[in-house]
């Protein structure tokens, strides 16, 4: 009875430390994970680079209205990156859209007002809400690596939202810039990759295709309309059974 009872008591020592050891596993995988995301943002005071840049915006004024406006577009692009949620919550989809439209326009007074980007928007998106910093990240990529100065081949972003089957659809090509390759860790890319798969787990779509001279890209995710849930894998099963539409111009001839 003594070795019957002592066994069953390490059993039971044992079993409570693998259950313990595993919840104490997955607090270190959620921290891990925590953590990396938040190396990815800027670790800035937010309010000590708003009132810098208010600064600098007060002392621009006079020397240069493009100038002002520059500082003041880069002080709304740091503002949405270092204040939006840190626990990949859902954000607005129209305050997604406002921040590539303000990182395309401070990389067109970089640029000189050369770069050739069509960004396109379809379907309503009063009260899309989508995980943050998704969108944004692809096209600050087409900006990194692209050719984005060719009036004969633009930039394409088309953001299709669909409210009959609650997706939203970004499609987007470029050609690869000439020469030498910028140096790159692939963190964007890789990012991306992480937060859909922690967020959406199986439900969502990202395509890449690319040869020598272009880009494209093909992603849906699920969005969720206030008081909505994202829909079933199911669904998702069913859209990777249809043709996603693409944007492509005529082939680039080298």
């Amino acid at each position: 009875m003594f070795i019957k009872y002592a066994l069953l008591s390490f059993s039971m020592f044992y079993f409570r430390q693998s259950i313990k050891r595993e919840i104490e596993l997955r607090i270190i995988e959620k921290e891990k994970f925590d953590t990396e995301n938040a190396f990815l943002r800027a670790q800035i005071n937010p309010h000590f680079l708003n009132n810098t840049l208010n600064f600098f915006f007060a002392k621009s004024l006079p020397l240069s209205q493009e100038l002002a406006d520059g500082i003041m577009t880069l002080s709304e692009i740091m503002r949405y990156s270092l204040e939006i949620d840190k626990d990949d919550h859902m954000t607005l989809i129209d305050e997604e859209i406002g921040h590539i439209n303000n990182v395309i326009k401070i990389n067109q007074l970089r640029f000189n007002h050369k770069l050739q980007i069509d960004f396109k928007i379809e379907g309503s998106t009063q009260h899309v809400r989508i995980i943050p910093l998704i969108l944004i990240t692809v096209v600050e990529n087409i900006l990194k690596h692209g050719n984005c100065t060719d009036k004969n081949y633009p930039v394409k972003i088309f953001l299709n939202i669909n409210e009959a089957d609650s997706y939203v659809y970004l499609n987007t090509y470029n050609l690869k810039k000439k020469g030498p390759k910028e140096l790159s860790s692939g963190i964007g890319l890789n990012n991306i990759k992480k937060r859909l798969i922690h967020h959406y787990n199986k439900n969502f779509i990202l395509n890449i295709t690319e040869s020598e001279s272009d880009y494209l890209l093909d992603l849906s995710i699920p969005f969720s309309p206030v008081g909505n849930q994202n829909k079933s894998v199911t669904k998702i099963k069913l859209l990777e059974q249809l043709h996603l539409q693409t944007i492509k111009p005529q082939p680039y001839a080298t």
